[in-house]
């Protein structure tokens, strides 16, 4: 799970190797930048699969499967251009011998928690 508490105007790729799914969600967490949330639109959660190969190279395209809400097409537009961003910025992603060994073909599930501009109780 990735939880979002700001903008990331400067999305940055890894630069430390990979070693565990702690690394790997750190470096996503690092590429991602959420879009703009306006008036309008609010913040989105979201759920996204993507596979790496042993290189950490992408294995496939990345696929948004779930939004916790119902967005209008404009919003899904956009965050599934967020997430694709996210991703290519990442691969390939710098995994270790270790790492790159374990991840190869699997398929990660990862959600994005998006908590900016959220009341809390």
């Amino acid at each position: 799970m990735i939880e979002i508490n700001s903008s990331n105007p400067q999305p940055t790729r890894p630069s430390a190797p990979v070693d565990s799914l702690k690394d790997f969600i750190d470096a996503l967490r690092h590429c991602y930048s959420p879009p703009p949330i306006d008036d309008v639109s609010q913040p989105v959660d979201l759920t996204f699969q993507v596979s790496f190969k042993r290189s950490g190279e992408l294995f496939g395209k990345p696929r948004v499967v779930n939004f916790a809400r119902t967005v209008s097409l404009e919003e899904r537009q956009r965050y599934y251009l967020a997430v694709a961003e996210a991703v290519d910025l990442c691969s390939p992603m710098p995994f270790t011998d270790a790492m790159g060994g374990a991840s190869a073909g699997r398929t990660f599930r990862i959600s994005i928690i998006d908590s900016r501009n959220r009341r809390q109780a």
